[in-house]
């Protein structure tokens, strides 16, 4: 479900909406889930999988969804589950891509987030750098090899114009360590986003959001092991994950509050990164085929894949979803 961001927002304070609640399950026969999702807490890429999870939804598909393991994004996510004995990944879709291409026995099978959202690069305040124009000859920030925000940096340096090689790049670990390494003068530029742009904002100048540069963007996947694709379980997890993107939707301040709860964060910060997210920022499952070429486009042009088309049932298996929510990806990519 898509809601215009007026319609999203005031459904921020309407009170005649409301959910019903699964049946309880016995505890005994819920399957635990141990799962990970990329920068788990700091971001809320978990937003749909939390509110399910508290909601009861998980409950009602037999899941015991338990304590998500975060990690600093790009292939540490993916590292995650193929190396440490995790249910389900949501990682970086390009870290999910590299990382079979390579030999990992993974396979996607859903979307996570389909936009960039809030992904930005800022300065300092008061620095020389004011725009993604001046980026060149500087040293720039990401998180991980295979990140993300690795993939998006190089997409919005060619979308305006800019050689890649002739700007220093740096995979700088995680979010909170790129704004430190801004601070002492290792970065001319780092990357970030909401809350930490909107919390900082006397101290960092916004240089671009990577949405102006490419608006569309299937910028997190769901993936698990291939010899368990056909788990009936992941459709469930599936079908629970989307109910609570509907409440995300439909009641936020319902979602805003759980998410600070189960995070211990402030709900003021979740309030206003929802907010500037955007409506259509989760997907509920559907592989977007634009947004998932775009990521394969940017990954070749970093040199991150080869020229050669590749099989996608070697990547994607959609079986999880539900008929309608399978779109036609094409025998290659």
């Amino acid at each position: 479900m898509k809601l215009q961001r007026s319609t999203f927002l005031a459904a921020g304070a309407a009170a005649a909406w409301t959910y019903a609640l699964p049946r309880p399950a016995d505890a005994a026969d819920l399957t635990p889930f141990n799962i990970t999702i990329t920068h788990y807490p700091e971001q809320d890429y978990a937003l749909p999988v939390v509110v399910a999870q508290d909601l009861g939804f998980m409950k009602a598909e037999g899941i015991d969804v338990r304590p998500i393991v975060g990690s600093s994004g790009g292939g540490t996510t993916v590292r995650n589950i193929a190396q440490g004995g995790l249910t389900m990944a949501e990682a970086s879709t390009a870290a999910a891509i590299k990382s079979i291409v390579a030999g990992e026995n993974l396979k996607i099978i859903a979307a996570g987030v389909q936009t960039p959202g809030t992904i930005c690069w800022v300065a300092k305040r008061g620095s020389p750098v004011k725009s993604i124009a001046d980026l060149e000859g500087k040293t720039v920030g990401f998180t991980q090899p295979g990140s993300v925000s690795e993939t998006l940096l190089g997409m919005c340096l060619r979308a305006a114009g800019i050689d890649p090689a002739k700007v220093k790049t740096r995979a700088a670990g995680g979010i909170g360590e790129n704004i430190t390494l801004l601070s002492t003068g290792v970065l001319d530029a780092a990357f970030t986003v909401d809350p930490i742009l909107t919390n900082k904002s006397r101290e960092l100048q916004l240089l671009f959001f990577a949405r102006h540069y490419v608006p569309r963007y299937e910028q997190t996947v769901w993936m698990v092991d291939a010899k368990d694709v056909h788990n009936p379980k992941y459709a469930g997890f599936l079908r629970a994950r989307a109910k609570g993107l509907e409440v995300v939707q439909k009641d936020p301040a319902k979602a805003i509050e759980i998410w600070a709860r189960v995070t211990q964060t402030e709900a003021r910060e979740e309030k206003f990164t929802l907010r500037n997210e955007g409506s259509d920022y989760f997907s509920g499952g559907t592989i977007d085929p634009k947004g998932f070429a775009l990521v394969l486009e940017g990954m070749r042009a970093a040199k991150q894949l080869p020229a050669d088309k590749i099989a996608i049932d070697k990547l994607v298996d959609q079986g999880s979803l539900p008929t309608a929510m399978r779109v036609a990806l094409g025998p290659t990519v």
